[in-house]
């Protein structure tokens, strides 16, 4: 249940952080779409980091 709470604390944060005039990244103005981008991400950075990790090991 934490962890759910850290999750969704982690992006609520970044949601009202995004930069709002940044060429390279264009902030998103709906939630749902931040929600699903957010969690893209998140996977991704957790599959980089598996599999960097499993390079690593001998």
């Amino acid at each position: 249940m934490f962890w759910k709470f850290r999750q969704v604390g982690g992006a609520v944060w970044q949601y009202l952080n995004q930069p709002l005039f940044s060429e390279p990244q264009i902030a998103v103005w709906k939630p749902r779409r931040f929600w699903y981008s957010y969690k893209i991400e998140h996977l991704e950075h957790c599959w980089r980091k598996s599999a960097s990790e499993s390079h690593s090991s001998p």
